[in-house]
């Protein structure tokens, strides 16, 4: 096995790690808190499947790779409107 490969699948099990402890950078409030685990062990499975791809199709292994950075992308943005919303709360708060 390759380096990459070794750890893309440290990554993953960080991510699978991360779906069960209940601490999260989202709290798992139905659909918000779990779509942020989605996209991010979504990404890292997709990661893995890209690097052991072996002898996969050239068009298979591009589309993986942006698969995995529109879920990388979709889970920043998620996490930064619920960052927003929050500090937006807490402001109007005071």
């Amino acid at each position: 096995m390759t380096r990459k490969q070794i750890t893309s699948l440290i990554l993953l099990g960080a991510t699978i790690i991360y779906d069960v402890i209940p601490a999260d950078f989202i709290p798992d409030f139905p659909f918000v808190g779990w779509l942020d685990d989605m996209l991010i062990t979504s990404s890292a499975a997709l990661n893995c499947l890209q690097q052991f791809g072996i002898n996969a199709n050239g068009k298979v292994e591009r589309l993986l790779k942006w698969l995995k950075w529109m879920c990388i992308l979709l889970a920043v943005i998620i996490i930064l409107i619920v960052i927003m919303i929050a500090g937006s709360i807490v402001h109007m708060a005071k």
